[in-house]
């Protein structure tokens, strides 16, 4: 399996199994590229909350991001719904 790096630099010999922009492979490596500021931001919430929480938030994010949002709105979505008293009510979503 080819290191993180590697898929950063291109040296990744297996090609993507599809395309969506002409030229644009979709590697491993694209799709860390477009999760990082989220990855960093769950790492952030580590400090300030518990566990289950910065990863909830973070799976939720990236979901969002897969789906087409970009990190900003997949974020405040996100920051939106740690408001939501039904969820909190449910255990969905954790304010600590």
């Amino acid at each position: 399996m080819p290191s993180f790096q590697q898929m950063l630099a291109g040296r990744c010999t297996k090609l993507p199994v599809f395309q969506l922009v002409p030229g644009q492979s979709l590697t491993a490596g694209y799709f860390l590229i477009q999760v990082e500021p989220a990855i960093r931001h769950g790492l952030s919430e580590l400090t300030n909350s518990n566990a289950r929480h910065a990863m909830t938030e973070l799976a939720l994010m990236c979901y969002l991001m897969g789906m087409g949002f970009d990190y900003r709105t997949a974020k405040a979505i996100v920051e939106s719904w740690e408001t939501d008293d039904s969820l909190l009510a449910q255990g969905l979503l954790t304010t600590d």
